[in-house]
Formats: structure tokens, C-alpha cells, sequence
């Protein structure tokens, strides 16, 4: 049996409560732009949907942008719940509603378009800003009410798969897109709630050689003895997590050898047995994103079991929410970034290899797997056929010593 949900069950995260570091950076004063740097897990969306609620006090016209569209509805359903209006999209859906922009259009078109429109928000927060574009920052800077400058970024280059390498270097700053941070308005969130110890030092270990490869530099956010602040990584660094220790169940994540024929069917039973052992769980199923054959399927497998499920077929059927309990997904990991589930199955690891465009996966592909594996809070079920580098990554990082400072 992969997973057992008895065995978790004490040590599920139930919690949305901010913590000290996360009040401060929802309580900024209303004007002016603001940065929230923060490891996988550490509670960046959910202080940006405690932002809007704090800057509807001074503001009625506000943009949410996200990138992709599970994150949005999430973000949506929140709002909802808040009975907060605010305006929630991702960015090319606002992109194309608002200017008349296409995604496969020039990215500077899109500038040329926001300075064209009348339009002007009080206040702008976006989610997942590794992933946006120069050109977007620089569209949503043109449609920004000059008086309030109210611009709220959330971002984790660690988790940055669709590009913008340059941003991920030391070197570059967000006053290279005119976007003026003042001092105090950088935070920085290092604390990783989400991921039980064991994934986390999984998934940090798995990260390393590509942060390596990549020259993309790695630093603690350090405390004294007392828990004071001593030292903040510098706003183009990498950070390193810290975990949580009260989350461990002393599961360990699990590496098995499946051959493909077996796997769709396999996956299902277990999921069923998973699902058996506390129906109320959320479990979602991570195909790399080309897999979509897989992704057919395990969905066609699970159907027989009668298991309900969502497996998106196309980008407007991922305007749902998927985070309330139960709930069992299949999708592509680069689709799911930013939803979290009690338990992960990464069906087919060794598809980073497969297809990788030069037999070799780049950054992005390591980070998207990276991103897979911080989507489990308490179990992560790894599945291959084919033994390969990634694999030996991942055998190799299973057996490393423990690395993160703990809390």
C-alpha cells in the first residue's frame, strides 16, 4: 500500500492562521510597491488573498493576476467567501479581455497595448511572478494608478518553469523594469509549513545540482540565538527553507520501479486503497506536461474503479477549485503549480529525460519536478520504468543526511 492516510492523519495541516512575518507584510501601508519572496509552502498566496482584504479598506479597484488558472479559481473561491469584489484573472485572460491581447503575440505588444488604455487600478497583486514576463510587469506598471504605486509581488524563483532566466541571476533587480521597492517592503518568507520534513529535504536536495548548474546562488536567511534577523538573502539569491519540524509523520517518500503498461492501472488501485483508508483527502496525480496520453489513461483507469475525479482535457477546464477535500486530479505538475495536496503521485519521473529537448532536461524541467514533489504535504509516491540520471538523482538524494535548519 503507497499511502495510508491513518498514518498522517495526526499531523495534517489544517491551519491558515499568518504568523508574525506574514501579518507584517498583509499590514503594509496601502501605497506603494512591495515584494514577498517565499519558499514552496510558505504561505505567499495565502497572505496575498490576506492583502486584498487589508487594501479593500482603502481601495474598490483592484487586479488579482495569477498564472495559471487552478491558482486563480483558488484565489477566486476566497475572495467569494470574503465577499470581497475584486477583479481575478490570470494574466492572459485579463491580457486578452482588457487590451485585446493574444498569448502568442509579441511580448512588447502587450506593453504598447497597456499604455494605450485608459484603464488605471488603484492596486495590483500578482501570484506567481517568477513566471511572468518583463513585458507583463511593464504592462500592469502602465496601468497602475500613479498616485497609489500599490504593485504586491509574490514569487519563488526556485519554482520558475517557464523561463526568465535572466531574473533568476544575482545580478538583475526590479528597478531594472522601473518597479522601486522601499526599504522595508521586501520580506522574506523562509519557513516552509506545507511539506512533512521528509519531502522537503527531498525535494531541496533533488534542487541543488540544477541551482548549481544554473550559477543561481543559495542563501540562508540567518538568526541569532535570540531568533533576530542577522542576515536577509539579497533580492536576486535563491532561498534556502527551513522546515517545520511538528509536520513530520515519519513517512519517507517513496522511488518505485513500475513498467508503463502496469502503471495507469496500478495507480488507480492504489488510490482507491489510499482513498479507503480516509475518504476525506485530497490526491493529486503529476504527469510531466507532455504526458497527456498518460494523463488519458490513468483518468480512463480510475473511471473504471469509479473513482471521481477531474482530469482537464484543455486550459478553460481548469477553471475550478481543486483544494477543498476530497478531491483526486490528474494533470500535468506545470498546471498544478501552486495547489498542494495530502498526498502526490508523480507518475513517471524519468519523463524529465524522455523529454528533454537536448537529451538533457534544462533548468525549468528540474524545477518543474521540484515544483511536483512540494505539491505533497504528507506523502510523495515517485514512479519510473526506466532507470536514468534523474533516477539516480533521486535514489542518491533519498539516502543523503538531512541538511535544513529546522523550526
Amino acid at each position: 500500500m503507497w499511502i495510508n492516510f491513518e498514518q498522517s492523519l495526526g499531523q495534517r495541516l489544517n491551519t491558515e492562521q499568518l504568523n508574525t512575518e506574514q501579518k507584517k507584510a498583509k499590514n503594509l501601508r496601502s501605497k506603494g510597491a512591495a515584494i514577498v519572496r517565499g519558499v514552496a509552502g510558505s504561505g505567499k498566496s495565502l497572505v496575498l488573498r490576506n492583502r486584498v482584504e487589508k487594501l479593500a479598506q482603502d481601495y474598490d479597484d483592484i487586479l488579482v493576476l495569477s498564472y495559471n488558472r487552478f491558482m486563480n479559481s483558488w484565489l477566486k473561491s476566497q475572495f467569494k467567501t470574503s465577499n470581497l469584489s475584486v477583479e481575478c484573472k490570470t494574466f492572459h485572460q485579463w491580457a486578452y479581455q482588457k487590451l485585446k491581447y493574444r498569448y502568442d503575440y509579441d511580448p512588447d505588444e502587450v506593453v504598447r497595448l497597456a499604455r494605450k488604455c485608459d484603464r488605471q487600478y488603484q492596486a495590483i497583486l500578482i501570484d506567481e511572478g517568477q513566471d511572468f514576463y518583463d513585458e507583463w510587469f511593464q504592462a500592469l506598471v502602465a496601468v497602475l494608478e500613479p498616485k497609489t504605486e500599490s504593485l504586491f509581488i509574490v514569487y519563488d524563483n526556485t519554482q520558475s518553469v517557464y523561463g526568465q532566466f535572466h531574473r533568476r541571476q544575482s545580478n538583475w533587480t526590479w528597478k531594472n523594469l522601473n518597479i522601486n521597492i522601499p526599504g522595508g517592503r521586501s520580506q522574506v518568507f523562509d519557513l516552509n509549513y506545507r511539506n512533512s520534513p521528509e519531502i522537503l529535504e527531498l525535494a531541496w536536495h533533488f534542487i541543488q545540482p540544477a541551482l548549481t548548474a544554473a550559477e543561481m546562488k543559495v542563501e540562508k536567511r540567518e538568526r541569532d540565538e535570540t531568533g533576530k534577523i542577522i542576515h536577509t538573502p539579497s533580492i536576486g539569491s535563491i532561498i534556502e527553507p527551513r522546515k517545520k519540524l511538528s509536520r513530520s509523520s515519519g513517512i519517507k517518500p517513496l522511488l518505485l520501479e513500475t513498467y508503463y503498461e502496469a502503471l495507469p492501472n496500478k495507480i488507480a488501485y492504489e488510490v482507491q486503497a489510499a482513498l479507503n483508508s480516509h475518504a476525506e483527502s485530497s490526491i493529486g496525480i503529476l504527469v510531466h506536461p507532455q504526458a497527456q496520453d498518460l494523463k488519458q489513461e490513468i483518468s480512463n483507469e480510475l473511471t473504471e474503479l469509479k473513482i471521481k475525479h477531474h482530469a482537464p482535457e484543455n486550459s478553460q477546464a481548469r477553471d475550478s477549485n481543486v483544494v477543498h477535500r476530497p478531491y483526486v486530479i490528474v494533470d500535468s505538475w506545470n498546471a498544478l503549480k501552486g495547489v498542494e495536496f495530502d498526498a502526490v503521485i508523480i507518475a513517471g519521473v524519468d519523463s524529465l529525460v524522455e523529454y528533454a529537448r537536448d537529451s538533457e532536461p534544462s533548468f525549468e524541467d528540474y524545477a518543474g519536478l521540484y515544483t511536483a514533489m512540494t505539491r505533497a504535504r504528507d506523502h510523495l509516491v515517485m514512479l519510473y520504468e526506466t532507470k536514468d540520471s534523474v533516477v539516480d538523482l533521486l535514489e542518491s538524494c533519498l539516502n543523503l543526511p538531512d541538511r535544513l535548519d529546522g523550526e
